[in-house]
């Protein structure tokens, strides 16, 4: 067959073509599917501040900052700003970080194989993209989070910091600069990637003029991102009030590490790939490395895995009971599939791994739905527009997810279910707060309040 004589290039591309489309199936639903609506929320949130309040990149503003500016410390919003930037000619919509998402992980997917391929065959990179497509960016590359985009631009980093100390192109070199930089700002973790770029850095083959240009490029991008989180954010907390997460120290980590090992594990074998099969293909595709002493595989391991263990450690809690914190290691893993599949008869790689695409899609095929009962959201800035000005702060009944919040296109608070008490009503007003939003049949409605509108599925009292 025609199809079979094709290059691996081809294939490769033909496929994230394929999987570009499919990903665009539901892609203008609103974030309120169940997996990584809170993440999408906050972003969101910041995209749409761009285009109503203020464009200024260095101000990422959120909406459920009770009666303060808005202007959070968080990662540099590049996902937020590029919805900001294709909202200026046809107006704000939610899913443009989607599809913006969506472009730079499929980007990222051909650039994975690109790199892979300077170290192994083209089959083993085959299956190792293959197995990295399909692992769980398969659903995650079409969600307004900041994640995918920076491991793909990392990785895409990571491809033309190699090619410059190779090939002196200064070209690549600023394609380098370019992307690692955007990569790392936008989320420092994926930036650990980079330490892989210290094996054609020490290659005697390569120019020295070339590699003190290398390092330049690098002093510009640690600088940039040390500035923007280290003194930048800690500014912004210090000047608007909003809590800024900089992580757990290493003792803290540890503990929750422990208190929560079974969801760390969990990460491992079957968040990472959504697939079990997968996983045991990759754990297999790391025995056999060390039993073949394949070098580039295992120094890639030894080289990564300090890193990623201090990245779990700073992570703590939030790496057990997340699964998109399970990205950091997928590039690995996705590595060692590829290792283990062109190391046996191809027609029992290919079974294995169509076996293994078959259930991580099936597995994260839901997330491309939403339920019925989550699209009465939706409602809630126009039942706002009824009853309130859009400048008003307004509060709104919610365990800590800001996800209902967004829809409300309000400044404002979250108000936990345990503080519906008429002393923290009277606080609330003291501040500002004009109405209170709550969901039908999910909270208990306080009784002592005015209402002044109400739908099937939602009341609002005055405050």
């Amino acid at each position: 067959m025609k199809i079979l004589a094709w290059s691996y290039e081809r294939k490769l591309m033909i496929i994230i073509g394929f999987l570009f489309l499919l990903r665009l199936f539901h892609i203008t639903y609103p974030p309120i599917e169940t997996a990584h609506n809170w993440r999408q929320t906050t972003s969101l949130m910041v995209a749409r501040n761009f285009y109503q309040l203020d464009n200024n990149i260095l101000y990422p503003t959120i909406d459920e900052c009770g009666n303060k500016r808005g202007v959070i410390g968080m990662e540099f919003p590049i996902l937020p700003y590029s919805a900001y930037l294709i909202s200026i000619p046809f107006g704000y919509d939610h899913w443009y970080g989607r599809l913006v998402g969506l472009f730079i992980v499929s980007f990222g997917i051909w650039f994975f194989y690109r790199l892979l391929r300077m170290y192994f065959d083209e089959q083993p990179a085959f299956y190792a993209a293959i197995a990295f497509a399909f692992s769980s960016l398969f659903h995650l590359a079409r969600k307004v989070m900041p994640d995918p985009i920076s491991l793909s631009l990392v990785v895409m980093g990571v491809y033309y910091g190699t090619l410059f100390l190779k090939t002196n192109n200064l070209w690549h070199g600023l394609f380098y600069l370019l992307f690692a930089g955007l990569g790392t700002l936008v989320k420092i973790p994926f930036g650990l990637f980079l330490v892989l770029l210290a094996f054609p850095f020490f290659d005697k083959n390569n120019k020295l003029t070339t590699k003190i240009i290398f390092v330049l490029l690098s002093v510009v991008i640690i600088s940039a991102v040390y500035w923007w989180y280290f003194v930048w954010n800690f500014h912004l907390m210090e000047t608007f009030g909003q809590w800024y997460n900089s992580g757990r120290s290493i003792s803290e980590g540890w503990h929750e590490l422990q208190d929560h090992w079974t969801e760390v594990l969990e990460k491992f074998y079957f968040s990472g790939f959504h697939s079990y099969l997968f996983s045991v293909l990759a754990l297999a595709g790391l025995v056999y490395a060390i039993y073949r002493k394949n070098k580039t595989a295992l120094l890639s391991l030894m080289v990564i895995s300090p890193f990623i263990a201090i990245y779990m450690l700073k992570s703590g809690f939030l790496f057990a009971h997340h699964g998109y914190y399970a990205l950091v290691v997928m590039p690995i893993l996705a590595m060692l599939v590829g290792v283990l599949l062109s190391s046996i008869d191809k027609r029992w790689a290919i079974f294995l791994l169509l076996a293994a695409v078959v259930e991580s899609v099936a597995n994260q095929q839901h997330d491309f739905f939403i339920r019925k009962e989550s699209f009465v959201k939706v409602q809630l800035e126009a039942i706002a527009d009824q009853v309130s000005d859009r400048s008003d702060l307004v509060a709104l009944v919610s365990n800590e997810n800001p996800n209902e919040f967004y829809f409300l296109n309000r400044k404002g608070w979250l108000v936990p279910s345990d503080h519906l008490n008429p002393l923290e009503m009277a606080k609330l007003k003291s501040m500002g707060c004009k109405l209170l939003f709550i969901r039908r049949g999910v909270y208990q409605e306080p009784s002592e309040l005015e209402r002044v509108f109400e739908t099937q599925d939602y009341v609002v009292f005055k405050l």
